[in-house]
């Protein structure tokens, strides 16, 4: 079944793009909002924009980059506080390790080409998503069926997909990555999602999804996806959606929460602006 909803990407830059992109926001899209912590400048506009979008009544869905551990201990505190912050004030989060990016290049790539590839590495993550809400096949994933997943359990997500035509080393290997989380295994929900090629037999399938279930036996399967790919060869490719998994470090004790009137003082500020565009000079 095909979704008509509207999937969007925003960046933590108030560039005329995004302006537009909010505008045209309408209740039940579908919003990704990426951020880099650590400027603890960004930190109140990053707040002022999530609360305007959750205003949207859009699935927002944050993904936030911490920095590297090398740019010190407080540019990484506020990170800290500005991961939270997103998880406070989106339906779910995205969240990559920097450090584990670093691992993804080699040590002589310059500073322009690695943020090409991390940037990539994000943009994939993200196309991942809307490719399996829009792709069509036997059994399909929707947008419901995402909202309601993440209704089920706010938090963070693990989301990555694996394309291989043999899987002879342990599921884990293939799936782990450097820069998502570490317990994805743990999570207490799974959406799975199995393209395969034209040559794949009912044998290959079974003992794919014997092995899935094995790997994410703690988690209950919300749903299982299967598509077909018209390319020769047996190939899969497999797409994992998981939630119920801790966040990568604890909440700080001082931690403070957005004040629930900041919301309301947000609505009135909308409806001030728009009666002044309107006043006659």
């Amino acid at each position: 079944m095909e979704t008509s909803v509207s999937i969007y990407q925003m960046n933590s830059e108030r560039s005329e793009t995004e302006k537009a992109i909010e505008e045209k926001l309408e209740p039940n899209d579908l919003c990704f909002y990426r951020f880099i912590g650590g400027n603890s400048s960004e930190t109140d506009a990053l707040t002022n924009q999530l609360c305007a979008l959750k205003e949207k009544k859009v699935l927002l869905i944050g993904v936030f980059r911490f920095p590297f551990r090398f740019e010190g201990k407080k540019r990484f505190r506020t990170a800290i506080t500005q991961y939270f912050r997103m998880k406070e004030l989106c339906d779910s989060i995205i969240y990559f390790n920097s450090d584990g990016l670093l691992e993804t290049i080699d040590t002589s790539t310059t500073i322009r080409d690695a943020n090409t590839t991390f940037n990539a590495i994000e943009e994939h993550t993200i196309d991942t998503l809307k490719e399996m809400i829009e792709m069509t096949g036997e059994m399909n994933i929707d947008f419901q069926d995402i909202e309601s997943f993440i209704a089920n359990n706010r938090g963070p997500l693990f989301l990555h997909t694996v394309e291989e035509e043999s899987f002879d080393e342990p599921l884990k290997y293939l799936i782990s990555t450097p820069y998502l989380p570490k317990d994805f295994t743990d999570g207490k929900q799974l959406i799975i999602n199995i393209g395969y090629t034209r040559d794949v037999d009912m044998e290959a399938f079974r003992q794919i999804n014997l092995r899935l279930h094995d790997l994410f036996s703690k988690a209950d399967l919300f749903k299982l996806g299967s598509y077909f790919i018209d390319e020769p060869g047996q190939s899969f490719k497999i797409t994992l959606l998981v939630n119920g998994i801790d966040d990568p470090i604890e909440t700080p004790g001082d931690y403070k929460k957005v004040p629930k009137y900041r919301g309301v003082l947000h609505k009135w500020k909308i409806l001030i602006d728009k009666a002044k565009e309107k006043t006659p000079i």
